[in-house]
């Protein structure tokens, strides 16, 4: 998109550092406790301010200004070089929102919130993030189909086995860079992450937190026109901040399988394998209906033995229930889960 005109610069800290209002979406007031670090953009300056949504947004704003104001002059004009001037500018304005719109859709994650996860539904409907017991060894390279509407271009991983902990940094590597350009190389402080991610920070926790993001780089998702890397690149020097970017196509996934969102809080308290799975499975899901407990063993890769697997199921539901995901009255029997999601609450007026 080229254009004459000049565009807004992007508030930054004095230390370069993008303030998080600067990366919220737009309409969201970010009041909660910010678990994960902000971001740097590494190439972050003042002629690119096109790098973040709140850039592009700000943006679009000031051409959007710029028409309205055009078309108040317009009012009353006669036919006149002038008049055919502003229709012109008019034009501009009109194709440069337009442009600025088409980069938010094709080159930024789908807009989520600052308590909030976002992934595209295909991940949590499959064997992606297993529930497989840690005690397992994992397999060095798997082959996965995942399941895609019908009339979609299938879609399916190579890579590394991945279980639900790589799962937990993945939401949260798409949650830290959601509002920056995907592909865009960005540095963060990997004490908070590891706080937020593991409750501590330590030297044990810092490795585990880059030997999921290697995994995830190693794994790919792929297309029938491209394939992407669930983590494009990764510097992790053994002090000071690390770098990450994620692979520009991610945005495409969201146009292969419908987003879905999850609250961040009740990721990352509850128990980490099978309530994680069955909760992202529960949230992708428009109802649930009754379903054989050994298809959903099936599709959640769990190792567990039929009557293991069962015992595993009731104790996820009953945390499940406790935390307002299903509905108390839930059944297995038979074979079957009968279960259904948590209603909202109504409020009187």
């Amino acid at each position: 998109m080229a254009s004459s005109h000049p565009t807004p610069s992007l508030p930054a800290r004095p230390d370069g550092t993008l303030a998080s209002a600067a990366l919220a979406p737009a309409g969201v007031d970010d009041c909660s406790a910010h678990l994960f670090p902000d971001v740097t953009i590494d190439s972050a300056n003042p002629s690119e301010p096109l790098l973040t949504r709140r850039g592009v947004l700000h943006t679009k704003r000031g051409f959007s200004a710029r028409r309205e104001d055009a078309f108040n002059d317009l009012r009353g004009l006669k036919p006149s070089p002038e008049k055919h001037a502003l229709y012109q500018e008019i034009r501009f304005y009109v194709e440069e929102e337009a442009e600025l719109e088409r980069r938010l859709q094709e080159f930024f994650i789908p807009q989520h919130g600052p308590t909030q996860f976002l992934s595209p539904r295909a991940f949590f409907q499959c064997a992606l993030f297993n529930a497989r017991s840690r005690s397992v060894e994992r397999q060095l390279n798997v082959e996965l189909e995942l399941p895609v509407v019908l009339g979609t271009p299938s879609i399916r991983y190579s890579g590394p086995e991945l279980r639900q902990s790589d799962g937990r940094v993945f939401l949260a590597l798409m949650h830290m860079l959601r509002d920056v350009q995907a592909g865009t190389r960005v540095t963060l402080q990997p004490e908070p992450v590891c706080i937020a991610l593991f409750g501590r920070y330590d030297g044990n926790s810092r490795k585990q937190l880059r030997i999921h993001i290697q995994r995830l780089q190693k794994g790919l998702i792929l297309t029938g026109k491209f394939s992407v890397q669930l983590c494009l690149a990764f510097d992790y020097p053994s002090r000071g901040p690390w770098r990450v970017a994620l692979h520009p196509h991610i945005v495409d996934l969201f146009r292969l399988s419908p987003r879905v969102w999850l609250s961040m809080p009740l990721r990352l308290t509850l128990s980490e394998g099978l309530s994680t799975w069955l909760y992202a499975f529960i949230e992708s899901q428009t109802r649930l209906i009754p379903m054989n407990i050994t298809t959903l063993r099936e599709l959640s890769g769990s190792d567990s033995g039929e009557r293991a697997f069962v015992n595993s199921m009731r104790l996820a539901l009953q945390e499940l229930t406790r935390r307002d995901i299903i509905e108390p009255g839930w059944s297995l029997r038979q074979g079957q889960v009968r279960w259904m999601k948590k209603r909202p609450s109504s409020t009187s007026d």
